[in-house]
């Protein structure tokens, strides 16, 4: 089933037909992009999470904007780890923009990481929940690969795909594009620039309204996602792009509040980001998967030279405790 326009085919799969694991993977080669219906996720919690989230974060925001914001400081993101609320004033910038995107979020990463005390649990199974997913729709993506690149990833990595997730570093984001005027916000500031995922796959249930774009570079033309109520858009991010020597394609996309839009509505969403091991080797250019998340991390300015010492000093800190814990006594 074609998503939109003819000669640029996002299949809208449903998975319980035999033919869904090809169908899958056959998008995610042609435009980076899948988007599947008929999954394991329960639709209720997603929208129990987009509707508890929504009045958390607007909390957050209306918090962030005091004088001594007490209950945005509490969470106040960690540039060296990543964890924690990202207010407004410092969301990412992508690469090759000139402001800030219109949107604030969180960012949950387990086992470790902060979870915030006012909210249920609901995110965290949520998260859990995409994470099992994501590990199914890797092996696919792995058993669909062309013979020569999958033994090449194989050897390169020691063994299947799928053994490269890391669940420690896939990272759960919560985020809350607020309702804006356009004609009241800087010039050229959207809710999320042009830009490409860093990691190896997205998991991404339909958001709280449209707005997702995708680039067609052979045409320059931006196609809408379709935002089917109860679907899962899945998409290819830069370190799989590596991996299978372009096999599967790392597309560029956007959010933007649409023209049709009610200017008072705003958007939830919720990416599972899976990310590969810290040592996954990716290509000549970039060595490890750490080495790659660093460059953009440091690109989208949420990271800094002296974070990477930081992370580096907290990793020291915790193997002499863990040490010492083993010594005799």
């Amino acid at each position: 089933m074609l998503a939109f326009g003819d000669d640029f085919e996002v299949q809208v799969v449903d998975l319980t037909l035999p033919s869904a694991p090809k169908q899958f993977t056959d998008s995610l080669k042609t435009t980076g992009f899948a988007v599947v219906t008929n999954h394991p996720l329960k639709c209720d919690l997603i929208r129990s999470v987009y509707k508890e989230w929504n009045g958390f974060m607007k909390e957050l925001m209306m918090d962030d904007a005091k004088k001594d914001p007490a209950l945005a400081n509490k969470y106040k993101f960690d540039p060296a780890i990543q964890d924690g609320y990202f207010p407004m004033s410092t969301s990412e910038t992508a690469k090759g923009a000139t402001v800030k995107d219109l949107k604030h979020y969180f960012q949950l990463y387990f086992p470790h990481g902060r979870y915030p005390d006012e909210v249920s649990d609901d995110a965290r199974n949520l998260a859990m929940q995409m994470q099992d997913f994501g590990k199914t729709l890797v092996q696919w993506i792995d058993d669909y690969m062309p013979e020569r690149v999958r033994q090449k990833i194989h050897d390169k990595c020691g063994g299947p795909l799928v053994n490269e997730i890391s669940r420690e570093r896939t990272m759960f984001r919560i985020l809350h594009y607020p309702a804006y005027e356009s004609s009241q916000q800087e010039i050229g500031a959207v809710r999320a620039a042009a830009h490409e995922d860093i990691n190896l796959i997205t998991v991404l249930p339909a958001g709280s309204a449209r707005g997702l774009q995708l680039l067609n570079n052979k045409t320059g033309k931006w196609y809408e996602v379709p935002c089917i109520e109860g679907s899962i858009v899945i998409n290819i991010g830069d370190m799989l792009q590596e991996l299978s020597d372009g096999v599967y394609k790392s597309t560029t996309h956007r959010v933007i509040k649409m023209d049709n839009d009610d200017s008072t509505g705003d958007r939830m969403s919720t990416p599972c980001f899976i990310h590969a091991k810290q040592d996954t080797p990716l290509s000549t250019r970039y060595p490890t998967a750490e080495d790659y998340l660093f460059e953009r991390l440091k690109e989208l300015g949420v990271k800094t030279d002296a974070d990477k010492i930081e992370v580096k000093r907290r990793k020291v800190l915790r193997a002499k405790r863990s040490s010492r814990s083993r010594s005799p006594r």
